[in-house]
């Protein structure tokens, strides 16, 4: 893991699938995004699958042993500027520790945390302290390239969040499906927050977005794989063309082409 990919107070800067079936995942993300991997040897962790893509480390497979009903999943990384105690802060304002901050020997410190709503995330601070922005690659395929919270108190979460790591908002109306915040933080967004239909067949999650050529051969792809369609392809005016899907393990992602590369 690179130090200048964790500069900074609420950004995204990494994502773990946790998986039921290592080799199964490997090879269905291969196929589909072009992903590589390498087997790497890590202090007080054993090995971790390395996931890369345009020649750049942005996150691993960790073999999940799947427990009450839960499937396999991703937990994206949260940038914090310090996770002892941002941990200590956290039930104070509605949120719970899961994973209480472990360090990962050479590389930082992580801790994994639901918010109020019942949403997972780990936080995360690099061993350095170094500032700087690295660039984006947010519109090269195979990135992810957005980070959207499905939630069943909109409010709720947001407070929580504004909280933890200081994002800021800018609210759209997204019609029949009401209100969507744009989280911001000092770059720009980064991410989203959409309330839940009351029909939703699951719980409070972060979905990765992946950025794809074409979302509707990507969503073919999907299915020939061994995965699912949960939301067909369809535009988002203005913005591009999005489609959710399962992956064979039941693990929940999305997929985007922006209307602007």
């Amino acid at each position: 893991m690179s130090e200048a990919r964790f500069a900074g107070n609420g950004k995204f800067v990494w994502y773990d699938m946790m998986s039921t079936d290592p080799t199964r995942s490997v090879e269905f993300y291969g196929a589909l995004f072009g992903w590589t991997h390498s087997v790497e040897s890590m202090e007080g962790v054993g090995e971790y699958t390395m996931l890369h893509n345009a020649g750049r480390e942005f996150g691993g497979i960790v073999p999940f042993e799947a427990s009450h009903g839960v499937p396999s999943h991703w937990m994206p990384y949260l940038s914090v500027a310090d996770v002892d105690a941002a941990a200590t802060k956290i039930p104070a304002i509605g949120g719970s520790v899961c994973v209480p901050p472990t360090d990962i020997p050479g590389i930082g410190r992580f801790a994994v945390v639901g918010d109020p709503t019942g949403a997972f995330i780990s936080i995360f601070k690099n061993v350095g302290d170094g500032e700087v922005e690295p660039p984006e690659l947010l519109g090269c395929p195979g990135n992810f390239c957005w980070n959207e919270l499905l939630t069943t108190d909109q409010g709720k979460a947001y407070a929580f969040y504004t909280d933890l790591v200081g994002w800021g908002r800018d609210d759209m109306d997204m019609g029949p499906l009401g209100n969507y915040i744009v989280l911001t933080r000092h770059t720009g967004p980064v991410g989203g927050m959409l309330n839940m239909p009351p029909d939703a067949t699951h719980g409070s999650m972060w979905l990765p977005y992946v950025a794809v050529d074409d979302a509707d051969a990507t969503a073919a792809r999907i299915v020939e794989l061994g995965g699912a369609i949960c939301l067909a392809p369809q535009d988002i005016p203005g913005m591009g063309r999005f489609a959710v899907a399962n992956d064979p393990l039941g693990a929940m992602f999305a997929i985007f082409k922006s209307f602007q590369t």
